[in-house]
């Protein structure tokens, strides 16, 4: 039965996993073999090919607990479509209701990544890319992770882990806000006793999301953000907090959004000079994801054949559409955030890393990332407790 709390074992079994996804060694030092450690990939639950953004995820089981499953993220890889992903900086909604046309009807899909905040002057976002990814991981492939989850959690007894490293990181950090705010067709996956690792994680989205992520999870010890402190990619995308993305009331805006009656005048010349520079920055941003994302929406336009698959009211499957699946990465964009207010999420688990690049590459400018290090510094640190 998965408990709260940081376990050694589990982070180990998971930092295993996330290696294992990429298909070569880790380096500078091997990690576990996850054969080794009892855990096997699930072929017939795991997709044949990534998502158009290169997404991939394998499903394995661990074969003392036959009802004990991990759902493991890969991380960005040197492809155009996977480095796409990071490069969408914006913020979109967190939580959207969304339609897709499949089976000749309109069918719910509540992608809901974080709580209601109506009223809100300020509601949780996450990073377009990541959750654009996570979407098409969820609805296409020759096996959709939603019809997995799907399954997996019809099992009353069923225990699933969450595991990711880098870009796999962030997209199971937002994976597992699907699972726990699951809702309407999709309640049943909520249901399932879930508990995730991630290593080495991008910050998912803003502080609203990060709030309700350390309620859902990382309050009760079921969601561990594994960070090494020499590490940059836990340190990106950068960060550009302004007024509007403060909570109202507060001495700039009032609840409405409007100024206040009286302004401190200090203030006001403050907002008059960072304000117009920050506005640009950000239009700058929704530009060039709009760009981007023109890219995505030309290849699902360009799929003749069915790109994926979701559940339908009768009980059934029905095949989805290049041209579906474009509709809702437009819906996406129809609830940019324009901020880059970006935070980490999840209960921190910190490598104290030594500082210095790869002895023997000095171009190997992701020294401080390689799993191989992270199992290094987690024995050292963790291992003992």
């Amino acid at each position: 039965m998965i408990q709260s709390g940081f376990d050694f074992d589990e982070a180990k079994a998971m930092l295993a996993l996330s290696q294992a996804i990429y298909g070569v060694p880790a380096i500078p030092v091997p990690t576990p073999d996850p054969a080794a450690l009892g855990w096997s990939k699930v072929d017939i639950l795991s997709p044949s090919r990534a998502t158009l953004l290169d997404n991939l995820w394998q499903v394995w089981r661990d074969e003392a607990n036959p009802n004990r499953h991990a759902i493991v993220v890969r991380g960005t890889v040197d492809t155009t479509p996977s480095i796409l992903a990071d490069l969408l900086f914006p913020l979109v909604d967190a939580r959207l209701d969304l339609k897709i046309p499949a089976g000749g009807k309109e069918i719910d899909i509540p992608f809901h990544l974080a709580r209601d905040e109506a009223g809100s002057a300020v509601v949780a976002g996450t990073h377009l890319g990541f959750t654009l990814g996570l979407l098409l991981m969820l609805l296409t492939t020759d096996r959709p992770l939603l019809l997995t989850l799907l399954a997996l959690s019809a099992n009353p007894d069923a225990e699933i882990f969450i595991t990711g490293h880098s870009q796999g990181a962030s997209l199971a950090t937002l994976l597992t806000s699907f699972v726990r705010h699951a809702s309407g067709p999709f309640a049943s996956i909520s249901k399932a006793a879930a508990k995730t690792y991630v290593f080495a994680p991008a910050k998912p989205g803003n502080d609203h999301y990060g709030n309700d992520y350390a309620a859902i999870a990382g309050v009760r010890g079921l969601a561990w953000t594994v960070l090494s402190t020499q590490g940059w990619v836990p340190q990106v995308p950068f960060t550009l907090q302004i007024p509007s993305d403060l909570n109202t009331p507060n001495p700039l805006r009032a609840y409405e959004g409007t100024p206040p009656a009286t302004l401190d005048p200090r203030l006001a010349t403050l907002q008059a000079a960072l304000e117009p520079m920050s506005v640009a920055l950000r239009k700058q941003s929704e530009l060039q994801a709009r760009a981007l994302t023109d890219t995505l929406k030309a290849q699902l336009a360009a799929e003749t054949r069915p790109v994926g698959a979701v559940p339908v009211p009768t009980g059934e499957t029905a095949a989805v559409d290049g041209a579906a699946l474009s509709h809702l990465v437009d819906s996406a964009l129809s609830h940019l955030q324009l901020s880059l207010n970006y935070t980490d999420a999840g209960a921190r688990v910190p490598l104290f890393a030594t500082p210095g690049g790869n002895p023997d590459d000095p171009s190997d400018f992701f020294w401080q990332h390689h799993l191989g290090n992270y199992w290094t510094y987690m024995q050292a640190q963790y291992g003992a407790t």
